[in-house]
């Protein structure tokens, strides 16, 4: 057993080592900057007040499981500082005051902090996911023969501190093998060989686009033949490194870059479903699901909000952490109810991480559910800011 161990957590030291050399350096090492409000340029036209309140409410309960001590960008903070702004925020967004005097009370009891990137002006790249709707069976059909799978009975997960304190606090997953602990099947190997069992499958789709979409995106609603629907939310995965079907399209030359959004993925796969297979095969990754009495949870337990919860990389923000998004959203003709003004500046709290989340200088906007929320999040693709906002008493520079 000490021998396995000593093997991994050489394995890993290499992979550390890789990283260290292949990341740039603003990725790594990032900087918290203190801002004067004068600093950020922005104006007061944020979502709707009960968004926002929304958001803060899901913060303070995800905040509750959490522990004392938090992470951010490096610098220890502390979970009941996070609650105190929170707090503060809650005071200020229910006060029957106009946006105006609304502003100057933030300038006067919040200090603005941003995780910069030497040279870069906007050095957020923010995205946006959502909750799709899908037409499902619960059984195999001519019309509905893609599955959707739950968690299969030979995938394992396996922390590594679980057997050696000394090893990294990582998860993976994988099977069994002749005895030995092997990563679990790629997407290509699950589905050319048909490898789960048809008894895994949750629910049947009509087509493999819903399914990756489905995958993409982490939750979706099953809608039924009866009229009945469910909620069905990521479980697991086989655990492999996620690579982006549009990067593939865009590498290839098969889309070009002005065109390259999930609508234009989508349109292009439903009319090339051979060469979409082979496409998706480049994204190793594979998500397995459950059911869910409601919809859609983030990673720490709670529903999300749209147009305030955001997924971010959890080992550089704290759970819960509130913040200013600055960013220009997309000209669409119709969007999600909290996008129907126009806000130019968000103020967002961090709900959720995606596997494609890394670093502090990526964020992902989740912009609610159906069709009009889809149409943003698959055009989503903006540089930004991402304005931290702490009560004035708590001196991150100090820590």
């Amino acid at each position: 057993m000490k021998t396995a161990s000593a093997v991994i957590f050489i394995l890993l030291g290499l992979l550390g080592m890789v990283l260290l050399f292949f990341i740039p350096q603003g990725e790594r090492v990032p900087s918290l900057e203190r801002l004067g409000w004068d600093d950020l340029d922005i104006s007061a036209n944020f979502q709707d007040r009960k968004t926002i309140l929304s958001g803060i409410e899901k913060s303070i309960l995800v905040l509750q499981s959490q522990g004392e001590k938090q992470n951010l960008a490096g610098l220890p903070v502390s979970k009941q500082d996070i609650l105190k702004s929170l707090q503060g925020l809650r005071a200020v967004f229910r006060l029957r005051i106009p946006d105006k005097e609304l502003y100057k009370r933030l300038q006067r009891d919040f200090q603005p902090w941003e995780v910069t990137k030497k040279g870069r002006k906007d050095p957020v790249l923010v995205t946006g996911y959502f909750q799709p709707s899908f037409r499902g069976s619960l059984n195999a059909t001519a019309d509905y023969s893609f599955p959707v799978y739950g968690w299969p009975p030979d995938l394992l997960k396996a922390n590594l501190q679980a057997f050696d304190p000394a090893l990294p606090h990582v998860t993976i997953w994988g099977r069994s093998s002749n005895r030995r602990f092997v990563p679990y099947y790629s997407r290509k190997e699950i589905e050319e060989r048909d490898l789960l069992p048809p008894e895994t499958a949750l629910c049947w789709l009509s087509s493999p686009v819903e399914v990756l979409e489905l995958h993409i995106q982490g939750s979706g609603i099953i809608n039924f033949p009866d009229g009945t629907s469910r909620f069905i939310h990521y479980a697991a995965s086989n655990g492999l490194k996620y690579k982006s079907i549009g990067k593939v399209l865009l590498n290839q030359g098969i889309i070009p870059r002005e065109k390259l959004d999930w609508p234009g993925i989508k349109q292009w796969a439903e009319a090339h479903p051979e060469r979409f297979r082979k496409v998706s095969f480049e994204n190793p990754r594979y998500v397995f699901f459950r059911w869910e009495e409601k919809g859609p949870i983030g990673c720490y337990g709670r529903v999300l909000v749209p147009g305030a919860s955001v997924a971010l990389d959890s080992t550089v923000y704290p759970p819960g952490v509130p913040g200013l998004l600055v960013l220009k959203l997309p000209n669409i003709r119709n969007g999600p109810n909290w996008f129907k003004n126009r806000p130019d500046t968000l103020l967002v709290f961090n709900h959720d991480r995606g596997s494609a989340i890394k670093g502090p200088f990526r964020v992902d906007l989740y912009c609610g559910t159906g069709q009009q929320a889809g149409s943003l999040a698959g055009r989503l693709k903006s540089p930004a800011r991402l304005i931290l906002l702490l009560n004035r008493d708590i001196d991150m520079a100090g820590s």
